[in-house]
């Protein structure tokens, strides 16, 4: 529900992005670029993509390879997911959020700006990093959940 509801708030960065970028062409062709649109241009898409990767992970839009697994029974496809998770997806995110946290709350602590001319604040942006984390990990566990289910289902435990 949460990956759901942040992707579909999160999707919406994708207009206000694309006015700044049209704007940023326009003022270009024109001779007069502005200092402050790359910026706000790159930190919308970080935070874009970054936002909505557990809405990815929720509906299965990551990059995967499902050549062998395609083949595979519901249930054996449980347990493959169930150990990638504990073996890859887990640990990582523990690493990816453990340094995010770290990251964020260095630029926080430095209240860091942008070495532009314009010298916007990045620690909301790298907020984003640890914010991203804690709702991947979130998904992951709902993934798990999921195919622990397929599990017990084949087993008749929810029938």
């Amino acid at each position: 529900m949460i990956s759901m509801w942040t992707g579909k708030v999160f999707s919406y960065f994708l207009i206000p992005l694309t006015l700044f970028v049209v704007f940023e062409v326009i003022t270009r062709s024109l001779g007069r670029p502005t200092i402050w649109t790359f910026e706000v241009s790159n930190m919308m898409y970080a935070s874009h993509f970054m936002l909505v990767a557990a809405y990815g992970l929720l509906m299965k839009s990551h990059v995967s390879i499902d050549l062998i697994s395609s083949n595979f029974s519901k249930k054996t496809n449980a347990v493959v997911s169930l150990i990638c998770y504990a073996c890859m997806f887990f640990p990582f995110m523990a690493v990816f959020t453990y340094y995010g946290i770290d990251y964020a709350y260095t630029s926080w602590s430095q209240l860091e700006t942008s070495w532009s001319a314009w010298g916007p604040p990045l620690y909301p942006v790298k907020t984003v990093i640890p914010v991203t984390a804690i709702l991947l990990v979130l998904q992951g566990i709902s993934e798990v959940i999921k195919n622990v289910g397929v599990l017990a289902e084949d087993k008749g435990v929810n029938q």
